[in-house]
């Protein structure tokens, strides 16, 4: 009995993950970073910078957190924009088309010129 049962979860857990994108997280405070990021990425924690570089197709970054800042480079995708937490910025390019929640106070989206 116990080797159908295994086969079928194991199956199931397969299927799940199997079309699952890549995560990037960065946890902790005060860190740096400038990358190429397919699939999320989720920052949580205080005073990040991230830059994400042109080539990047990012489905949905997440914050949690204060004073986190991302700049997303031109010629990079980000398909959603999610924070929560306090001065929280991201700097993308003025024709991006995202879509952009936040829950606290200050978070700002700025479109450069």
């Amino acid at each position: 009995m116990r080797t159908p049962m295994f086969t079928a979860l194991a199956l199931a857990v397969a299927a799940i993950t199997a079309g699952c994108a890549q995560h990037t997280s960065i946890t902790g405070d005060g860190t740096r970073h400038e990358q190429v990021i397919h699939g999320s990425v989720g920052i949580t924690g205080e005073d990040h910078e991230l830059t994400i570089l042109a080539g990047s197709d990012v489905t949905k970054l997440s914050i949690i957190g204060e004073e986190n800042r991302v700049f997303i480079q031109d010629g990079a995708l980000v398909w959603k924009i999610e924070l929560a937490g306090e001065d929280n910025e991201v700097s993308c390019p003025p024709d991006l088309a995202v879509e952009f929640s936040t829950v606290g106070e200050d978070n700002r989206l700025k479109r450069r010129p």
